[in-house]
């Protein structure tokens, strides 16, 4: 337990640099390059990620299983990695063949050679990724260091170097660099301390366990890479600018309290094999609580201040951005509800073949939602279709868990109303706090230091939340040792 909260805190500041970095960079951005270059940019980048995903062919939530599994026995665990690289290379060179012909057939809508390029170098350098084996160790605090330093160097790398706004293309490749940067060093440090078989591997063993995660991958890359994609085919290029923006703050708030289920999850695979059904519902309920506390006063925050937030970080050429983040308000809740149901769940119970077909289901619906309302609402209609997806995946999903798991408990009744009840108080402060103040950076301070005290001052002190308080209680002893 004591290793699993150490985990929680890297992994809490892993999620704030994510939250933290952004709100540096895109203010910048946003200045610098116009719509028309966000969205190229944007484009190749969820174009690049799909083929990425193709080529990791679902090694990576099952390598995370395999090595929670394996890491007692250090042969079985050198074994898995060697098995598991070597698969990856084949399948990177599968992927790389589609990405070619995919290319070819999209070219017209991406028409940069040097975006070309970066795509290019991320994709070959991508073959040896590995980052499962860190998260199957639970090696937060080397995944947390390694990633501050790399984000913090691309941070500076954007200030130097991204000036005008035909210098899209080197924002793409400072984002490009940096991942590499990351697969460059996760590399050195396995090959340290791993030894790694490349002949007479049985990779071949693992493919019938990754084709179903393969599949939920290439499913749930539909709206989460394919987005600005789809937009693109039917849309402007300024379109996907808008709409990349706004689904990317949506998803930055969400993975504050989603990232943490990549802490909790290796955890959970191990209570599970264990056969430790106490101590699995006990995580499985700290992270119903923690998810239902974070993301309903974030949906919340974000619609009330859209506004004053669009006008501070991203100027007037980014306006409509705040209509975008008031539709996709529920994301962050909905998102959430979806990981955890899915990967913490569905998954860990090995019964990732439900999970796929709620996939299926939501990322067919994603589609065609997709180029119908994008075609006659531009962003805004990709944004309603991205909230229409994920409420029918996690809708199946919780249908699927009743039915196979049913006696988890996966609801907190009290802990939900203590959030909503939270919540509402935001409204009295940021109308309040609008009629004294005119300017919008001071609408979004005063209003964001007012209302997060607020919040978790009415949680500890008034309705007494139990995770609140020993959340507070925990902390604060550790300060005082």
């Amino acid at each position: 337990m004591a290793n699993l909260k150490k985990n929680l805190v890297y992994n809490f500041l892993l999620s704030i640099s994510q939250v933290l970095i952004p709100l540096v960079s895109i203010p910048y951005i946003a200045r610098v390059l116009d719509p028309e270059g966000i969205g190229r940019v944007s484009f190749i980048d969820s174009f690049t990620y799909y083929f990425i995903a193709i080529a990791e062919f679902g090694i990576v939530v099952y390598g995370v299983r395999a090595i929670s599994r394996a890491r007692s026995d250090q042969q079985l665990l050198h074994k898995t990695v060697s098995e598991l690289l070597v698969l990856h290379l084949v399948t990177s060179c599968c992927a790389l063949l589609l990405y070619s012909i995919a290319v070819m057939a999209c070219w017209y809508k991406i028409q940069d050679m040097r975006l070309l390029l970066f795509s290019l170098s991320f994709l070959l350098v991508n073959g040896f990724a590995c980052e499962w084996y860190f998260w199957g160790q639970e090696r937060f605090r080397y995944i947390t260091i390694r990633s501050l330093l790399t984000r913090g160097l691309g941070l500076l790398s954007i200030f130097l170097l991204v000036r005008r706004p035909e210098q899209y293309y080197l924002y793409y490749g400072i984002i490009v660099c940096s991942a590499i940067a990351n697969l460059v060093w996760n590399r050195w440090t396995l090959f340290r301390e791993v030894p790694i078989r490349f002949r007479q591997v049985n990779w071949q063993q693992h493919i019938p366990h990754t084709l179903v995660t393969f599949l939920i991958s290439l499913f749930a890359g539909i709206p989460l890479l394919l987005d600005n994609v789809l937009l693109g085919l039917v849309g402007s290029t300024a379109a996907v600018g808008i709409y990349a923006f706004s689904v990317k703050i949506a998803r930055i708030v969400s993975a504050l309290f989603t990232d943490a289920f990549l802490v909790l999850y290796p955890r959970t695979v191990a209570l599970i094999e264990q056969q430790d059904q106490s101590g699995m519902q006990a995580v499985i309920l700290k992270s119903v609580q923690l998810l239902t506390l974070l993301a309903i006063p974030a949906g919340a925050g974000l619609y009330l201040l859209a506004d004053p937030f669009v006008q501070v970080f991203l100027g007037s050429r980014f306006g409509a951005v705040a209509a975008n983040l008031r539709i996709i308000a529920l994301f962050p809740l909905l998102k959430g509800w979806g990981v955890l149901l899915s990967k913490q769940v569905l998954v860990a119970h090995d019964q990732e073949k439900l999970f796929l077909r709620s996939l299926v289901a939501g990322s067919i619906l994603f589609v065609g939602f997709t180029l119908v309302l994008s075609y006659y609402f531009a962003d805004q209609g990709a944004c309603i279709a991205l909230l229409l997806s994920e409420g029918v995946v996690l809708a199946m999903n919780y249908y699927y868990i009743r039915q196979r798991i049913g006696a988890l408990r996966l609801f907190d009744w009290k802990t939900a109303g203590n959030a909503l009840i939270g919540s509402l108080v935001f409204v009295p402060i940021v109308y309040g706090v609008r009629l004294q103040f005119e300017a919008p950076a001071m609408v979004l301070m005063v209003s964001v230091v007012l209302c997060i005290p607020a919040y978790f001052g009415l949680q500890l002190f008034v309705l007494r939340n139990t995770f609140v308080r020993a959340v507070y209680q925990g902390g604060w002893a550790y300060f005082k040792a």
